[in-house]
């Protein structure tokens, strides 16, 4: 893919027809991409792709919790309150609601691209207006995510002594809270990146051809719903930060869908196997760091009580992590696309823009 002339690239020059395809405008980077036609970019078109996907979300999420709480109003011997709200890791009924409603992300993005910004979902996949089947990206992604994952164990094993308070969980119950993550734990991360990324970023890249403050409102996002402590504090931050920089960088969702994959997985997986150790604890912080905003995972309860200095390494060993790791995959993302360091992977200069929607 051809390199953006510069590291905000700007949009496409409007025509004297509104959907008129441009043909001399300048490379294009992916948080400008909503402003390829002049349709897609009246001033109206950012608040309303904003609203549609909040409303929807608010929505979506409102109908999984209260279908949730009516099934188990009818279940004898379940505490409603206790199951929805314990924050528990090795719940299958915690777990699997947090999890299904953060899912509730990615149609709440697709209502508001394709409703809201009323332009094909494409445009926010990529700058290439699809998903590009990009093996080293998902490679790298992956493997960020383990890293992360790996050091924020060791630094809670290290900081906190085990506790043998969360080793009550049964096989089965484990086996089902394992069945729940690998099901909705990447719709989950798919939606968040489109929600964040391809709905917020782009929303403000319409008005702002710098990618700064986009990248900042996605990352503000993050902070919904969570515990404000340093332990979680700190990785939300960072992963927010961290997902802006590689979808402007990369130019798509296809890095940060794989990193934020791997983190809420593994995240998922150690916490719910390791309960009550420092271990769990440590990736307990960054596992509500990568949950979706407003749901119960997003707070840090259970791993914080049974060992809050564990948290806290694995909270602060994960945001640096995450730091060092996005620097270091920019460097190479500039090396491999032979883009200078303040420059993304753009949509190449003079390409049709995408067709319009029409209905």
């Amino acid at each position: 893919m051809s390199a953006a002339s510069s590291g905000s690239a700007g949009a496409a020059a409007p025509d004297s027809t509104p959907d008129a395809a441009p043909s001399d405008a300048p490379a294009t980077a992916y948080h400008r991409l909503a402003a390829l036609r002049p349709a897609w970019s009246r001033p109206a078109k950012p608040l309303l792709s904003l609203g549609a996907a909040l409303l929807a979300y608010v929505v979506l999420s409102s109908v999984v919790l209260v279908t949730a709480v009516l099934l188990l109003a009818v279940v004898p011997g379940v505490n409603i309150a206790r199951g929805v709200t314990s924050g528990d890791p090795t719940s299958p009924l915690d777990v699997g609601l947090a999890l299904a409603m953060g899912a509730m992300w990615l149609p709440a993005g697709i209502v508001g691209v394709r409703v809201g910004g009323w332009r094909p979902l494409g445009t926010a996949w990529s700058v290439a207006a699809r998903l590009r089947p990009d093996r080293s990206l998902l490679l790298a992604g992956a493997g960020g995510g383990l890293a992360v994952v790996v050091l924020a164990a060791l630094a809670g094993m290290l900081a906190g002594a085990p506790d043998a308070a969360g080793a009550g969980a049964s096989i089965p119950q484990l086996l089902l809270v394992v069945l729940l993550v690998l099901v909705l734990a990447p719709v989950q991360a798919i939606g968040l990146e489109l929600s964040l990324r391809g709905t917020v970023m782009q929303a403000l890249g319409t008005w702002l051809r710098s990618p700064a403050l986009p990248v900042l409102a996605g990352t503000a996002v993050m902070l919904i719903g969570r515990d404000l402590t340093p332990a979680v504090l700190l990785p939300a931050l960072a992963l927010g930060l961290s997902a802006g920089v590689l979808a402007w960088k990369t130019g798509g969702l296809e890095l940060p869908i794989a990193l934020t994959t791997t983190l809420t997985l593994l995240a998922h997986l150690v916490g719910a196997f390791g309960a009550g150790s420092g271990a769990g604890a440590g990736v307990g912080a960054v596992g509500a760091a990568s949950a979706a905003p407003g749901t119960s995972a997003a707070a840090l309860s259970v791993p914080a009580a049974s060992a809050p200095e564990a948290a806290l390494a694995g909270g602060i060993t994960g945001a640096i992590a995450l730091l060092l790791l996005t620097g270091l995959l920019v460097v190479w993302i500039g090396r491999r696309d032979g883009v200078r360091l303040l420059e993304p992977v753009a949509r190449p200069a003079g390409l049709e823009a995408p067709a319009p929607v029409h209905i």
